[in-house]
């Protein structure tokens, strides 16, 4: 199975004389183990050899399935990620770029942007969709909230998240959706028309 856990204080290799492990050159000045050697998956470092086994056995699981999110990815903020990863991505016509970029830096950014992806969870969406929806109408918040809904599983498609938070949770109250507006139909000016 790949992956190990180096101890970067102490040498591999004891002495031939003394039969003891000598020091390293890093004893002390960084966190002592290292998990190493997991195809796909960055090194990371612990101060106990409890944690870095505990580390080292999930992320073996995580990335033979195919599922590994090293947490440090979801440390880059909503705001940078939007700006670096999400939107150059998007293609649509110009009329909903437009729209979609008055939703986003004009409900969802002020609100979470500076808030690492990770750090986003249910209390800080339940207090977004309140606030949203005192400054703005439901139609807006109810788009703005799709919108973000999108751009958190696209963090779960790049690996930054292991779960959309927008999804699953019976105590976030997403903006309500506009019921339709009755539109009059294109047969009564037919009908009309013909008389």
């Amino acid at each position: 199975m790949a992956g190990y856990i180096e101890d970067r204080w102490l040498k591999k290799r004891p002495n031939k004389e003394t039969g003891k492990r000598e020091r390293t050159a890093l004893w002390g000045k960084c966190t002592r183990y290292r998990v190493k050697g997991i195809p796909g998956v960055r090194d990371r470092s612990f101060d106990t050899t409890t944690d870095a086994k505990a580390w080292l056995a999930e992320a073996q699981t995580d990335a033979r399935r195919g599922d590994f999110v090293d947490p440090r990815d979801g440390e880059i903020s909503l705001i940078e990620y939007v700006e670096k990863h999400w939107w150059p991505s998007q293609v649509h016509p110009a009329q909903t770029l437009e729209s979609m970029r008055y939703r986003i830096w004009g409900q969802v950014l002020p609100h979470l942007g500076e808030l690492a992806l990770r750090d986003i969870g249910t209390a800080e969406l339940r207090k977004w969709s309140a606030d949203v929806q005192r400054e703005v109408g439901s139609g807006t918040a109810y788009v703005a909230w799709v919108y973000l809904k999108a751009i958190m599983q696209a963090a779960v498609e790049d690996k930054r998240l292991f779960r959309n938070p927008c999804k699953g949770s019976s105590s976030i109250k997403p903006p309500r959706k506009p019921e339709p507006k009755a539109r009059a139909s294109s047969n009564c000016q037919y009908l009309w028309i013909m008389r």
